[in-house]
């Protein structure tokens, strides 16, 4: 399934380098061809929270974001899933893992730098 929301390419990106991720996981933990449902649950709760990020255009990735959308059960899942797949998924898709790990870094940066200018601002 494709969704493609109204916010920037990075977030569309990553998004789809989430969904890959989980992809991997279930396809290596659970041993199916076709994905369980759990992960499919997984994959379309971060579709939804993704695309209806209220922060629009000025979201930083879902993993530096302050105000978290994600619920606490979900997010842990999330957390083991991101560390059991990162290291593997750079060895299948280096390019798309470093863009990945880029993003992010960007994404810290920026929150870095709003901090900065709120707490002159205050």
């Amino acid at each position: 399934m494709i969704v493609i929301n109204n916010h920037s390419v990075r977030s569309q990106r990553e998004l789809n380098t989430v969904k890959a991720m989980i992809r991997l996981y279930c396809k290596t933990l659970h041993r199916g061809a076709v994905m369980c449902s759990e992960c499919e649950s997984l994959i379309e709760y971060v579709e939804e929270r993704v695309t209806g990020c209220r922060l629009g255009e000025e979201k930083p990735s879902c993993v530096h974001c302050i105000g978290h959308c994600y619920q606490s059960a979900k997010r842990l899942q999330m957390i083991h899933v991101l560390r059991w797949t990162y290291p593997r998924y750079f060895w299948r898709h280096p390019f798309r893992a470093i863009h990945f790990k880029l993003d992010n870094l960007r994404s810290v940066q920026m929150s870095a730098a709003k901090a900065n200018i709120l707490a002159k601002t205050s």
